[in-house]
C-alpha cells in the first residue's frame, strides 16, 4: 500500500484565498468572499443546495446526537434505584454509562468507514434505528443483564452521530461557515448529555427509570423519520474546479503577517486542470423521491479492510494528535462530575433529591453555551477579520487566537469545583464551578476540531473519527477511575491535578500559533501518512 503526503492532495496545505476580487472565482452573493472549496455545476452537489436544505439536513443530524446523548445519559442520575430495583452494585449500575462511552467510541471505527464506504444516509438510518430499538429493549428489561443490553445495542448505532455529524459540515458547508456550524453540532452532543440527567431525574424519581429510556424511545423514533424524510446522501464526488488557493509558502511565515505576492496558482483540493476546450455533462437534479434512495453506490476504488485502518496513521499530525488531547481534556471535568454527583448532592450537607441532582445541568448547559458562541460565532469572525488584514488570505491558525479564553475559564472552573467539594461550600459555588468547567466542552472542542478540518480537509472525517473515538475510550477510564481517585485523594487534589494536567497540555497551543504554518508545511510535504486518493 503506498504512502503519500498530503500536499498531493491538497496543495494548498489549508492556507487558501478566502477574500478576493477576482471574477473568474464563485464568491458568495456580490461580495467579495470567496466560497471553498467551489462549487461543482452539478445540481446534486450539497454545497449548491439552497441554505434551508442544508440546514434541516444539519438539523436532523444534530438531533440525533443530541437524542444519542440524551439516551446514553438518562440513567446517570438513577444508580442507586436501579441498583436496588434490579440487586445489582451501584458499581455495576454505574456500567450503563461507562460501557455506553467506550462503546459509542469503539464504533466511531466502524461507522466512519462504513459511511465512506456506502454513504452516509445508509450508515445514519440504520444507526439511528439501532438507538430507537436499543431504548425499547432497555425500557422494557426486566433484569439488569437485558438493561445493560439494550443500552449498549443503542450506543453502538450512537456511535455513528459524533464523527459522522461533524463530517457533514465539510459536505455542506463552506469554509466561512466551518466554525459556527461546528460549534452548534458541538452544542447539540454537549446539551443532549446535560438535557438527560437533568431531565431523567425527576422522570425517574416520580415514573420510575424505565420511563427514561421509553422517553427516548419516543424521541428518537421521531427522530429516525426526520432522517428519512429530509436527510439524503451528502457524500459527493467533487468535480475537477478550478480555485485559486494562497501559496502556503507564502503564508508560512506567521498567520497574522501579510502575505508576499498575490499569485494564487494552486486547485481545490483534489482537483485537477480542465483543459480548456474540455466539457463537463451537468447530470439532472434527483427529484425528492429519488433522494429518499438510501444507496448511492460504493466506494469502488478502495477496499472496506484499507479504510478501516487507513486514519491511524493520521494522528501523527500535530493539529491532529492536539485536537484529540484537548477535547478528551475539555471532556474529562465533565464526566467526572456527572459521575460523582449524586454521591456529592444526595448526603449531607446537601440532601437534594434524585430529580434536584440534575439541576446541575442547568449551569452546565449555560457554560456549553457561551463555549458555542465563543468557539464558533466568534472564531469565525475573528478568522474573517484577520483574513482582511492579511490581503485576503485565510490561516487556519488564526482560529487558535481565543483558545486561551476557554483555557482559562476551564482551569477555574476545575480548580474551584475541587475546592469547594472539599470544603462543603454552598451548593451554588458547586454549580458555578461546573458551570465553568463546561464551557470547554463546546469551546474548546469547537476550536479545535474546526481547525484540523482547515488544516486537513481532504482527510477530515478520517482525523474527526480518531479524536471522537480516543476521547471516548479516554472519558470511559475517567468514569471508573473517578471515584478511587477522588477516594484517595480528595476531591481538591484530585481536581486540582487535573487542573494541572489540564493547563500543561493546553499550553501546546503556543508552538501551534507560533510556528503552525511552517509545521503545517512541513508534515504536509514531508510525511508520508496518507494511503489513499481524493474519490
Amino acid at each position: 500500500m503506498p504512502f503519500r503526503s498530503l500536499k498531493e492532495l491538497d496543495p494548498s496545505e489549508g492556507t487558501v484565498q478566502l477574500y478576493s476580487g477576482n471574477l473568474s472565482q464563485q464568491h458568495l452573493g456580490s461580495g467579495d468572499t470567496v466560497l471553498f472549496p467551489q462549487p461543482s455545476t452539478d445540481p446534486n452537489d450539497p454545497l449548491t443546495w439552497p441554505q434551508w436544505r442544508k440546514h434541516v439536513v444539519f438539523l436532523s443530524i444534530c438531533l440525533f446526537s443530541c437524542l444519542n446523548n440524551f439516551s446514553g445519559t438518562v440513567l446517570s442520575d438513577s444508580f442507586l434505584p436501579i441498583s436496588e430495583d434490579l440487586q445489582v452494585s451501584i458499581e455495576d449500575a454505574s456500567g450503563l454509562l461507562s460501557w455506553i462511552v467506550l462503546t459509542q467510541g469503539i464504533a466511531n471505527f466502524f461507522w466512519v468507514p462504513t459511511a465512506i464506504y456506502f454513504g452516509k444516509r445508509p450508515v445514519f438510518l440504520v444507526s439511528c434505528a439501532m438507538t430507537f430499538v436499543g431504548a425499547i429493549w432497555a425500557a422494557a428489561s426486566l433484569n439488569f443483564g437485558s438493561l445493560l443490553g439494550g443500552c449498549i445495542f443503542a450506543a453502538v448505532g450512537g456511535g455513528a452521530s459524533e464523527a459522522l455529524g461533524a463530517a457533514i459540515i465539510n459536505d455542506m458547508y463552506f469554509l466561512h461557515e466551518r466554525g459556527s456550524k461546528m460549534s452548534w453540532y458541538i452544542i447539540f452532543i454537549a446539551w443532549g448529555s446535560s438535557l438527560g440527567p437533568l431531565c431523567g431525574g425527576y422522570l425517574i424519581e416520580y415514573k420510575g427509570w424505565a420511563w427514561g429510556k421509553w422517553l427516548s424511545a419516543i424521541l428518537l423514533g421521531v427522530n429516525l423519520l426526520l432522517i428519512f424524510f429530509f436527510a439524503p446522501e451528502t457524500r459527493f464526488r467533487r468535480s475537477p474546479n478550478p480555485t485559486q488557493v494562497a501559496d502556503s509558502g507564502a503564508a508560512s511565515d506567521c498567520p497574522s503577517e501579510k502575505v508576499e505576492g498575490d499569485k494564487f496558482e494552486h486547485l481545490e483540493v483534489g482537483s485537477k486542470s480542465l483543459a480548456p476546450n474540455q466539457t463537463t455533462l451537468v447530470p439532472p437534479r434527483k427529484t425528492y423521491l429519488q433522494s429518499l434512495n438510501p444507496w448511492s453506490g460504493i466506494a469502488a476504488d478502495s477496499s472496506y479492510l484499507s479504510l478501516m485502518f487507513r486514519p491511524l496513521p493520521l494522528l501523527a499530525y500535530p493539529a491532529c494528535l492536539f485536537a484529540t488531547l484537548a477535547y478528551s481534556l475539555a471532556l474529562a471535568p465533565t464526566v467526572m462530575v456527572n459521575t460523582v454527583s449524586s454521591t456529592i448532592l444526595i448526603p449531607p450537607p446537601y440532601n437534594f433529591s434524585i430529580g434536584a441532582v440534575g439541576l446541575i445541568n442547568i449551569p452546565g448547559m449555560i457554560g456549553q453555551g457561551f463555549g458555542a458562541v465563543l468557539g464558533g460565532v466568534c472564531i469565525d469572525k475573528w478568522a474573517s477579520f484577520c483574513a482582511r488584514r492579511n490581503n485576503g488570505v485565510f490561516v487556519p491558525e488564526t482560529r487558535l487566537f481565543l483558545f486561551i479564553l476557554p483555557t482559562i475559564i476551564v482551569f477555574t472552573g476545575i480548580v474551584l469545583f475541587g475546592f469547594s467539594v472539599e470544603k462543603e461550600m454552598h451548593w451554588a459555588v458547586i454549580f458555578v464551578a461546573y458551570g465553568l468547567m463546561s464551557v470547554g466542552l463546546t469551546g474548546s472542542a469547537s476550536i479545535t476540531m474546526t481547525y484540523v478540518c482547515d488544516c486537513y480537509f481532504p482527510v477530515a472525517a478520517e482525523c474527526l473519527e480518531m479524536i471522537n473515538g480516543i476521547k471516548n475510550v479516554f472519558a470511559f477510564g475517567l468514569v471508573h477511575g473517578v471515584v478511587p481517585w477522588v477516594t484517595r485523594m480528595g476531591y481538591a487534589r484530585a481536581f486540582g491535578t487535573l487542573g494541572g494536567i489540564f493547563g500543561g497540555i493546553m499550553a501546546f497551543v503556543v508552538p501551534l500559533l507560533v510556528w503552525g504554518p511552517q509545521i503545517r508545511h512541513h508534515t504536509s510535504s514531508k510525511w508520508r501518512l496518507v494511503s489513499w486518493e481524493l474519490e
